[in-house]
């Protein structure tokens, strides 16, 4: 018996469902995107970026801490999140990608830029304006003190000297040519005790010399007795705009007038420079006859530099 060959069968006309396609679809993929906003952590890097607000926005709560005790990394940590941000390198805590960064970029570097360009304007205008006016105030400063400064330097080593021989010469001569009005003065001297005496004196220097003039006295006496400063730097002192802005004639009568040994202050000066800084003699004597030091004389730098081991 032989076998007949199977009848072959016309499946045409019947449903088959589809096969997936194994092949990859190339260009398809899409990065995760969180659900933090670019927009939200843009502008909180960059208004509250030194806070550590954005990373705490981002759920990053321990370098968003770090960032705030560090006021964004004395400025720096907070830039670069800020740059980061603009670049879309910046991520949520999950690592994701945030929401709207393609639709906003354009728009957060164009203000970001607008904004930066503003600021570096409006500082180079201040900068500017400062400047000028520090300009316009030298000229008042140096207008004013710069008659005053040269007075010291020619009268306040003649004045002084002249000064005291006309106090010396006065009662000297007053009784051999006014013999008739002095006893008058002079009994109440002899008879009262030694402090009397000199109260009605003071009440006649207070009525006839100014308050300004008295005042630079005192302030005179105060400086040369406590720090132990030198004729000129006294009178620079008493007449700075920054110091004591006495007048200039009110300085002079104050330096004219100040009981002071100017040796002796420059010798404690230089006693001050050798035990406190250790300083050698010449570095000394320089500071003590320096224009920008103390501004002693040569023969009162001398004095002390001859007595400092005494």
């Amino acid at each position: 018996m032989t076998q007949q060959p199977p009848v072959p069968v016309d499946n045409s006309n019947q449903w088959t469902p589809a096969q997936p396609s194994l092949q990859p679809s190339f260009g398809q993929y899409h990065p995760l995107v969180g659900q933090k906003s670019f927009l939200a952590t843009w502008l909180l890097s960059w208004l509250l970026g030194g806070l550590g607000v954005d990373r705490f926005y981002l759920g990053k709560i321990g370098t968003g801490i770090l960032k705030l005790i560090t006021f964004g990394g004395f400025g720096i940590w907070a830039l670069v999140d800020l740059i980061i941000t603009l670049a879309g390198g910046q991520k949520d805590k999950q690592g994701l990608r945030l929401q709207g960064y393609d639709q906003h970029k354009k728009v957060a570097w164009i203000v970001t830029g607008i904004f930066f360009v503003l600021g570096l304007i409006f500082g180079g205008i201040s900068a500017g304006s400062a400047s000028n006016a520090t300009d316009d105030n030298a000229p008042i400063v140096s207008e004013e003190e710069a008659p005053a400064a040269k007075a010291p330097a020619t009268e306040a080593a003649e004045e002084p000297v002249e000064a005291e021989p006309a106090v010396e010469e006065e009662p000297a001569e007053e009784p051999a040519e006014e013999p008739a009005e002095e006893p008058a003065a002079q009994e109440p001297v002899e008879e009262e005790p030694a402090e009397e005496p000199e109260e009605p004196a003071e009440e006649e220097d207070d009525s006839s010399v100014p308050v300004e003039y008295s005042s630079a006295l005192t302030k005179a006496g105060t400086y040369s007795d406590m720090m132990h400063m030198s004729k000129q730097g006294i009178y620079d002192q008493l007449t700075s705009e920054y110091g004591e802005d006495f007048s200039a004639d009110a300085a002079q009568y104050a330096i004219d007038n100040v009981q002071a040994d100017w040796n002796q202050n420059a010798l404690e000066k230089a006693r001050i420079y050798q035990d406190d800084m250790a300083m050698s003699p010449n570095a000394i004597h320089d500071q003590l006859t320096s224009e920008y030091g103390e501004q002693f004389t040569q023969s009162e730098a001398d004095y002390a530099i001859e007595n400092l081991n005494n």
